[in-house]
C-alpha cells in the first residue's frame, strides 16, 4: 500500500447546480463504497470510469482535515471473493466529478445513497499549498455552501447505510454520466446485491 497526506475540505451545497460547472469537471465517475465493520478500516472502492473498472482498498488514519490515506489498488475480478463481505457492509453510492486546478484537486460528490444531494470537495496532498474556498475554486455564490470539514457525521463512512437492494437508486439519468456507464455499474453491483 502506498501511503500519502490527505488535506481536505467538505461542503454541503445546498443550491441546484448548474451542469455547466460539472461539464468542466476531467473526469466523471460512478462509485460505491463499503466501510468494513469495526475494527476493520478498510474502505473497499468500485468505480466506473468513462473508460475503466476500477477496484480501490483504502486505509484512513487521522480526522477531519487532515489524514493519511493508504491505497492499493484491487484486480477488480476480486469483487466475487468478497462479495459476501460487501454485501453485508454498509456503503455510499454516488456520481464524483473531479477537477484538477492549481495543485489542488476539486470533487463534486452527488449523492445516491444517503440522498443528499452535492458534497463539494477540496484536497491536496501537499501541506504548502492553500486550499482555496470552494465559492472560489468553482466561482459560485459563497452563500449555497456549508462548511461539514470537522463534523463527524458527514464522513461518508458515517453516512454509509446497508443496500438491500439496487432497485430505483439510479435515476434515469445523471449529468455527464453516460448509459454506458451506469449499465456497467449496475452489472457489476449485481454480481453483489
Amino acid at each position: 500500500m502506498k501511503a500519502v497526506l490527505e488535506i481536505e475540505r467538505k461542503f454541503l451545497f445546498g443550491k441546484d447546480l448548474p451542469v455547466e460547472i460539472i461539464e468542466e469537471a476531467e473526469r466523471h465517475q460512478l462509485i460505491i463504497q463499503w466501510y468494513l465493520e469495526h475494527p476493520d478500516r478498510r474502505r473497499i472502492r468500485l468505480g466506473v470510469d468513462e473508460s475503466e473498472i476500477f477496484l480501490i482498498e483504502t486505509v484512513k488514519s487521522g480526522s477531519g482535515l487532515v489524514r493519511e490515506e493508504e491505497e492499493k489498488y484491487l484486480d477488480p475480478a476480486k469483487i466475487t471473493e468478497i462479495a459476501e463481505q460487501l454485501k453485508t457492509s454498509r456503503a455510499v453510492i454516488k456520481s464524483r466529478h473531479i477537477f484538477a486546478r492549481m495543485q489542488v484537486e476539486g470533487v463534486i460528490d452527488w449523492y445516491l445513497l444517503p440522498q443528499m444531494g452535492y458534497v463539494f470537495e477540496v484536497e491536496t496532498s501537499s501541506p504548502f499549498v492553500r486550499l482555496p474556498d470552494p465559492w472560489e475554486y468553482w466561482m459560485q455564490p459563497q452563500e449555497g455552501f456549508r462548511e461539514v470539514t470537522e463534523e463527524p457525521y458527514y464522513t461518508a463512512r458515517s453516512l454509509a447505510v446497508v443496500v438491500h437492494d439496487i432497485e430505483n437508486i439510479f435515476p434515469m439519468s445523471l449529468p455527464l454520466i453516460s448509459k454506458k456507464q451506469m449499465k456497467k455499474f449496475e452489472m457489476l453491483l449485481k454480481l453483489i446485491y
